[in-house]
């Protein structure tokens, strides 16, 4: 099954932070950021993996040029947050490229479960986009 990511991966380049729980009295606790339902789909054990075809960002949210784009990150998401399922190194530093991926959900059970899908962009200093779409 093939997810289309947006056509144009928009990088934001600023830093992503997890949201956080608070209960009376305790510390904030980190928990994974959810990836939108924008971009979804259901696998299985029988039916693992997903195709994920995207173009890599090359304006940066300002719309200014990409010069250091290091990476794409794509990410799957059961419902608990987001799990990395793939780091995907540039094709150039200016971006553009057209990325194919597939990667494998780590599903047991035999029904059919919805999971989302997201991506990111990382520059060279390791400052994570906003996830897409």
């Amino acid at each position: 099954m093939t997810a289309r990511l947006a056509s144009a991966v928009i990088a934001m380049l600023s830093s992503v932070s997890g949201c956080s729980h608070m209960s009376s009295g305790s510390l904030p606790v980190p928990t994974a950021p959810h990836c939108a339902d924008t971009v979804q789909t259901t696998v299985s054990a029988s039916r693992n993996t997903v195709t994920v075809a995207y173009t890599e960002p090359s304006v940066n949210q300002s719309g200014d040029p990409l010069r250091e784009l290091a990476k794409t990150s794509v990410y799957y998401d059961l419902g608990d947050g987001r799990v990395l399922a793939k780091e995907v190194p540039s094709t150039k530093p200016t971006g553009g490229g057209q990325i194919t991926e597939t990667v494998t959900v780590p599903i047991t059970e035999s029904k059919d479960t919805f999971v989302r899908l997201c991506v990111t962009a990382t520059d060279r200093q390791g400052r994570e986009s906003a996830m897409t779409p």
